[in-house]
């Protein structure tokens, strides 16, 4: 779906905008998610990557200022912005992690030029390369302790941290079951949407009880997140349920004890 169809006079607005913020270096802003890939509902938010090198991420200012900019499409739907720098991104593509895939094979320049397409001539080498699941594993991993430790300042972040953990463990289990998975799998795993016909589907013969409840899991937490973010009543025994579940799923002390802390 082209951006520009959303609401062409907010479009041209927020590029205006951005135009008019300052960089240490130049920055590009990526569009993805559903509204981008066409599959999207009425009820799809509006997802951008902010593509920024380190030294301007670390001013609160130019993130604070590219927020507000992105933050007039609020008209059409919730906005949602997550930043990262060009190395980091090329790392993740190096190792086939799902997230970095959907950038690059699902996603279009929002705004800015020259990073983005530098990468795309990177992924299209590591494309072809196999898979290196162990790497990839450990990544993961990291990313689930992360998410575990993270101190959650309201019921959006509480939501989008069970969100993680799950889909993450989900990937995870992916990787340690199916022999021959695909880069195009992998970028199904990170499209919500995709993630439990994949599972309950191509890995059907793989699936115990365990992980096709931590799919309905997934599900459930999905349409929590949906709720909040087009603010909908959600009540705290929703989430409570969900992260205890979540836990006995895992069967995940540490987890336990982080909340207990």
């Amino acid at each position: 779906m082209e951006f520009e169809a959303l609401n062409p006079n907010l479009y041209v607005q927020v590029l205006d905008e951005l135009e008019l913020i300052p960089s240490t270096k130049p920055y590009q802003i990526i569009f993805y998610g559903s509204r981008e890939r066409g599959d999207s509902s009425p009820e799809s938010d509006l997802n951008f990557y902010l593509l920024a090198h380190s030294t301007d991420q670390m001013k609160s200012q130019f993130i604070d200022s590219i927020s507000r900019a992105l933050a007039k499409l609020e008209d059409v739907a919730p906005v949602n912005m997550i930043a990262g720098d060009a190395d980091s991104l090329k790392l993740r593509l190096k190792i086939a992690e799902p997230g970095s895939i959907q950038l690059l094979e699902a996603s279009s320049v929002f705004y800015g030029e020259g990073i983005w397409e530098d990468l795309k001539k990177d992924w299209e080498k590591y494309k072809n390369q196999e898979i290196p699941k162990k790497d990839l594993i450990h990544y993961l991993e990291k990313r689930v302790r992360f998410f575990k430790q993270q101190v959650t300042r309201n019921v959006k972040e509480e939501i989008s941290q069970l969100e993680r953990i799950t889909t993450l463990t989900l990937h995870i289990w992916a990787l340690n079951h199916i022999h021959d998975i695909t880069h195009a799998e992998l970028l199904k795993m990170d499209t919500p949407s995709e993630i439990y016909p994949l599972f309950t589907g191509l890995y059907k013969q793989e699936l115990d009880d365990n992980t096709i409840e931590l799919l309905e899991l997934q599900t459930k937490i999905r349409k929590l997140k949906v709720d909040v973010r087009w603010k909908r009543d959600v009540t705290r025994e929703d989430i409570h349920e969900s992260k205890y579940k979540l836990i006995s799923l895992r069967n995940d002390e540490e987890f336990m004890m982080n909340l207990w802390a």
